[in-house]
């Protein structure tokens, strides 16, 4: 078979690239909007969306024979896609009591094929500006290998001192300057490296280094002092030791599980974060000793729940922050009333990040003072 033309291999990924976005985009409100009861309606919108667009990559795009330079990018390309067509087919598993080991498979493919279309952003420009907000530029390569700094994503392995962790740097990272660090929890039986992605587009856009911790367990360990904060405390001296962070503008949010765990680990360790958001999650009875003592009472808390949870009940997080307002803390309380329980891309974006902004023009106001 004889090379395509590169005009025509160029238009053929172009409009791959195109298609591959909206698979993206889709894939990301579907996890956002997921409902165990709803899962039937869910896989049909898949099919809809996008089953073609995978069909015909299968059929038209990977049997290409590319031009001489850009037959790397091809394969590359195709590997990535595949994952993507994976994690499609898991999601398509029969909606029975196993569903949720095959979403939790389908969710892990479907983030390596984000990690490998990432490292193609440069040679993928519709891509690229998908891992951006809209309106954001991408941020300018800087070469900050020096001192062993590295930029992008850098995974790091359980150590004595510390579990699993995912770590963004953005590209145009200097030491001659303090970034802000988010540190970001997953929720139960997930992981650091699949969960960063809720926070990909606001950290790459506004400047955010982000930690993603792994829970040394399926969950973390709902208790004052435990090995978790120990590990995740580690984690974030280690960040600390190899990068530039501003002291003032640590942030801890979680999902779920790590909602509930950014209450204790929040609380119990105030001093070192400038705010906590709690996606999803509750108010566990691990921290009453610490809400008896007024514990982090100065600390800005923003609470996120969905009406829809099916998890954790609303009526229970309204309590909640009621008494968290009663007993003098600073809680600012948003309800989603078309919200359930799942991935908060969105919510991420068009709350939490702004909420962390507010916060940092706070402290800017008072260094000037």
């Amino acid at each position: 078979m004889s090379d395509t033309s590169a005009s025509s291999y160029a238009a053929r990924l172009t409009e791959l690239e195109r298609e591959i976005v909206g698979v993206m985009r889709t894939f990301e409100s579907i996890q956002e909007n997921l409902r165990l009861g709803e899962v039937k309606e869910s896989q049909a919108r898949l099919v809809e969306e996008v089953g073609d667009t995978l069909r015909r990559f299968d059929a038209q795009f990977v049997p290409l024979e590319p031009p001489s330079d850009k037959k790397e990018l091809h394969g590359q390309v195709c590997a990535a896609v595949t994952e993507l067509s994976r994690a499609y087919n898991l999601f398509m598993s029969p909606p029975n009591q196993q569903w949720t080991v095959a979403f939790l498979y389908s969710r892990r493919s479907f983030c390596r094929g984000l990690y490998a279309l990432y490292e193609l952003r440069d040679a993928l420009p519709l891509v690229n500006a998908h891992f951006l907000m809209a309106g954001a530029s991408p941020p300018k390569w800087r070469e900050a290998s020096m001192g062993g700094t590295l930029t992008g994503f850098s995974h790091h392995a359980r150590t004595q001192e510390h579990g699993e962790y995912t770590l963004f740097v953005p590209d145009d990272y200097t030491s001659s300057k303090q970034w802000p660090l988010i540190v970001c929890l997953h929720g139960g039986y997930g992981e650091g490296f699949e969960y960063i992605w809720t926070w990909l587009r606001p950290g790459r856009s506004h400047g955010y280094i982000l930690l993603a911790p792994k829970s040394l367990g399926v969950t973390w360990e709902m208790t004052m002092h435990s090995p978790d904060t120990r590990s995740v405390l580690a984690m974030m001296r280690e960040v600390g030791q190899q990068y530039s962070i501003d002291p003032a503008r640590v942030y801890l949010t979680g999902l779920s599980d790590g909602g509930i765990f950014t209450y204790i680990m929040g609380l119990e360790q105030h001093q070192l974060f400038a705010g906590l958001s709690p996606v999803a999650g509750a108010l566990h009875l691990g921290a009453d000793p610490m809400l008896r003592e007024g514990r982090g009472k100065e600390l800005p808390l923003l609470v996120i729940h969905g009406v829809h949870d099916f998890i954790f009940p609303v009526t229970f997080t309204r309590q909640t922050c009621q008494l968290l307002k009663d007993l003098g803390y600073n809680v600012r309380y948003e309800e989603l009333p078309e919200w359930g329980h799942a991935f908060p891309y969105s919510i991420n974006e068009r709350l939490v990040l702004p909420w962390f902004e507010t916060l940092a023009l706070k402290t800017s106001g008072q260094r000037s003072d």
